[in-house]
């Protein structure tokens, strides 16, 4: 503590008050844990001690440790709010998979095989790793590749901006045009979150993604060992004209035997895949003209084994040459046959 001396000046005494005034209540400041709860909504900012029976009514936000009297004041605040929350907390932990991903050997040799395979398919993209909820990619840092995101190769052209805004879409789009496919990779990470958004009456929840991107070297243990070429699947389909009825059922058709095909190997595109299901159902029902070909890594129920499958609907004869020749296994079965081969 500070203390004057009896010949201090009274000047130099008030001063000496004071600083030893500051330091006690700093500390405290440190020291001090509040009893009391506060609600984080400005306009509200109710205050209750956390021993009350109360408190155990208060709402978390549903992503970080922000408390509220109420859904009502939760919602209230969620327009100001989910910036720092969302893109930063949901943020950092995509960093984490992406830093952790360099540094599980496993893992990075898995996703290599996938850029590269990728890149001899269909050029120049990145691996997409999907998480479905940020408890999944949570659990990957521990888990491991056991516990790694739904993987899918998306050509450049194909990145859809809507998915991580413009600034993130231009800065992913600069990578894949620039990397080298033969010694690198661009790795895309995105996280679903799914929170309340501000309503009146009945509780309404939005689906959004964070996402974050890296480029990083192929694993060292993929350039001293010849990696196996895993069993290719295609599905693809002839062209089909539109605007007719027979034209809709054709759609719907392909779509049902490409969910058929991978069934069949125990795969479930709408339970493991939702994204890729969806962009299937629109195309099935008319909201999409054309699909983007795509491909994604599942593994087979039966050997246990991943596999690789693009789907290629209504794909033109040479795309699908290029890729039945891109050196790798290939069974292409054709969609619209009555029964998938």
């Amino acid at each position: 503590m500070l203390t004057a001396s009896a010949n201090t000046s009274p000047k130099k005494q008030e001063y000496f008050r004071r600083r030893s005034e500051g330091s006690q209540t700093n500390s405290r400041r440190v020291s001090f844990e509040s009893p009391l709860l506060q609600c984080r909504y400005s306009r509200c900012g109710k205050t209750i001690p956390k021993s009350s029976p109360e408190a155990s009514s208060w709402k978390n936000c549903h992503n970080c440790s922000y408390i509220y009297c109420s859904r009502t004041c939760r919602r209230a605040h969620w327009e100001k709010h989910r910036k720092t929350c969302l893109f930063s907390r949901i943020g950092t932990l995509c960093r984490q998979v992406i830093a952790s991903i360099k540094e599980q050997k496993e893992t990075l040799y898995h996703l290599s095989l996938i850029a590269r395979r990728g890149y001899l398919s269909h050029g120049l993209g990145a691996v997409k790793c999907f998480f479905p909820g940020p408890d999944k990619a949570d659990k990957f840092l521990t888990g491991g590749l056991n516990d790694l995101g739904e993987l899918t190769y998306v050509r450049w052209p194909d990145l859809l901006p809507s998915e991580m805004g413009p600034q993130l879409y231009s800065e992913l789009v600069q990578m894949c045009k620039t990397y080298n496919p033969d010694t690198k990779m661009v790795l895309y990470v995105s996280v679903c979150v799914v929170s309340e958004t501000p309503a009146t009456g009945a509780v309404k929840w939005e689906r959004q993604l964070v996402s974050r991107c890296a480029k990083m070297r192929l694993s060292k243990d993929f350039f001293f060992s010849v990696p196996e070429n895993p069993e290719t699947l295609i599905l693809t389909c002839n062209s089909i004209e539109e605007g007719n009825e027979e034209a809709k059922k054709l759609k719907e058709l392909s779509i049902d035997n490409v969910l058929k095909e991978l069934r069949a190997r125990g795969v479930s595109l709408k339970r493991q895949h939702p994204i890729i299901f969806k962009q299937l159902c629109a195309y099935a029902n008319g909201t999409c003209e054309k699909f983007t070909p795509i491909t994604v890594y599942p593994k087979d129920a039966t050997t246990g084994k991943s596999f690789m499958c693009i789907i290629m609907l209504e794909a033109d004869p040479e795309s699908l040459r290029q890729v039945e020749s891109a050196g790798v296994k290939v069974r292409t079965v054709n969609v619209l046959c009555a029964a998938a081969e």
